[in-house]
């Protein structure tokens, strides 16, 4: 996985394979099986940035078990898959997105996911630049709500995606958000993607409206002070 972009994808090849995004199942595609949408209101760019963190000073940032809450389990590594399989359909916007995934890449980036019941909360962590996140993320996110629905291939599944804007919270410098239903053989499945970036640091969520929603203040409360 090299983008959000693919998160996305694997999460939604994940639900086709597994049925739903539940325990046992690996990872696997942008905004983790659905689609971005919306944008908060950008910050004017900073006369002397900051400059990004490493992998390792993200890493300690990550949402832990113990931060969750009990029933949480933390999931394997994800693998950094390509998910050349997974492709877009139907939205020309992402279709052009999708052959282009290096110039949406930040310069540091960790990742974890965890396992609640039967749901998946999957988190991203980006650092660059404040005014590369703001770009990048609002070209990403903008994206997705160009088009309200396309198909998301994987493999030689076919699967139909409706996207809609999310409430943003009203925490950090910049709100990205929307939500995604994949209409999978199994029955509608709704995958809530929110991003927020504080300072030269973005948070990313991704996975079960409920669980993303409960946790996003508690991601962004880790990042340090902007």
């Amino acid at each position: 996985m090299r983008t959000t972009v693919l998160m996305t994808r694997r999460w939604a090849a994940t639900a086709v394979i597994c049925g739903a995004l539940v325990s046992g199942c690996s990872s696997g595609g942008n905004g983790g099986g659905g689609a971005s949408a919306g944008a908060g209101g950008h910050a004017a760019p900073l006369k002397e940035e900051p400059k990004p963190l490493a992998a390792g000073e993200l890493n300690p940032l990550l949402l832990t078990s113990t931060d969750l809450g009990y029933g949480y389990i933390q999931n394997p590594n994800l693998a950094d898959d390509k998910n050349d399989d997974v492709t877009t359909q139907g939205c020309s916007t992402l279709e052009k997105l999708g052959k282009s995934d290096s110039d949406l890449n930040f310069a540091s980036k960790a990742e974890v996911s965890f396992t609640y019941d039967t749901s998946t909360l999957g988190e991203e962590l980006h650092s660059d630049r404040p005014s590369v996140l703001s770009a990048k993320l609002s070209k990403l996110f903008d994206a997705y709500l160009a088009c309200s629905s396309y198909t998301l291939n994987t493999g030689s599944t076919p699967i139909e995606v409706q996207v809609s804007k999310s409430p943003l919270p009203k925490v950090g410098d910049e709100q990205f958000g929307y939500s995604s239903t994949l209409n999978l053989p199994t029955g509608p499945q709704v995958v809530k993607t929110l991003a927020v970036r504080k300072g030269n640091v973005a948070v990313i969520l991704v996975g079960a409206p409920g669980l993303v929603d409960r946790h996003i203040d508690k991601a962004v409360g880790k990042l340090p002070a902007a």
